[in-house]
């Protein structure tokens, strides 16, 4: 099993000692979320909670997730970087794919791109991007991401998108593997297409479920034989939970996470995110 630690929610200025604190530590990578903006007065139902509210509030940093694994790329030399998750739809598919594979050119194929269709209406609506199509037309950019990057001369005709033959330089030294992630069966589906499926954070029992929903899906799809990554956070792990988590087919977990009590956002020392990071390591990764 892989080990991850977030840095979602994480001062900007703390990234990069934390990043290599992380590195010594044993993890196998970092990941963080994004969104392109907080608004004044949330107007979308947030679909992860109960509550339909976000747990952020508008100071919390939210770096642009491929200009960050670039960063840290130059200041560590094995860690993995990871987008939880890159909302892709808000963009066109040239201008994401030239910073993804920028950043996977300067990390040394470090880098794995975790994907999903997004929740907030207002920030779509903010940069024209269609909400409603925003399914359709990610299944489509996942098509064409990996041609353009591959740095091969790409020609692509579908329904939203339509480019001449152009070649996007430099390409990938390999492909960059590309995780889905969501509840939907929309969404289920899309990953089977691809490397793997991200959860956010449940709590161990919670999890078994969504697996059998995952391997009915793949089954559907005929891919429940591929070779297949499965991530998730797990609330409160104790003895024993990742191993039973790897039984039954997870393949990477998020380690510790820097909110407060109640779960919400939470300004905090290094010092004091270091300490926890160094409990979970001690406890969970393997020595």
């Amino acid at each position: 099993m892989k080990f991850w630690q977030s840095l979602a929610f994480v001062e900007m200025d703390q990234m990069v000692e934390l990043a290599r604190f992380c590195e010594e530590l044993g993890f196998h990578g970092v990941s963080y979320g994004e969104h392109l903006v907080t608004t004044a007065q949330q107007v979308d139902e947030y679909l992860y909670r109960d509550s339909g509210n976000i747990f952020w509030n508008p100071d919390t940093h939210w770096p642009d997730p491929w200009v960050v694994s670039a960063a840290l790329a130059q200041a560590t030399t094995s860690l993995h970087f990871l987008s939880t998750i890159y909302i892709l739809p808000l963009r066109d598919p040239l201008n994401a794919a030239k910073a993804i594979s920028s950043a996977a050119y300067l990390s040394n194929d470090r880098v794995t791109l975790g994907v999903g269709v997004g929740w907030q209406k207002a920030e779509f609506d903010m940069v024209g991007q269609d909400f409603h199509t925003r399914g359709r037309r990610c299944d489509e950019m996942l098509e064409l991401l990996p041609r353009l990057m591959s740095g091969e001369m790409t020609e692509f005709h579908g329904e939203y998108y339509d480019i001449p033959a152009v070649k996007m330089s430099p390409g990938t030294r390999r492909p960059v593997p590309i995780l889905v992630g969501g509840y939907a069966p929309a969404a289920l589906r899309r990953a089977s297409r691809h490397d793997g499926w991200m959860a956010t954070s449940h709590p161990e029992e919670e999890i078994y479920p969504l697996l059998e929903a995952l391997r009915a899906a793949r089954a559907a799809e005929g891919d429940a034989e591929r070779p297949f990554e499965v991530w998730t956070g797990v609330q409160n792990p104790g003895d024993g939970t990742h191993e039973r988590l790897a039984a039954a087919g997870v393949t990477m977990v998020n380690g510790c996470n820097f909110l407060d009590g109640d779960g919400r956002t939470t300004l905090s020392s290094i010092d004091d995110k270091k300490r926890r990071l160094e409990q979970f390591a001690q406890r969970f990764l393997p020595r």
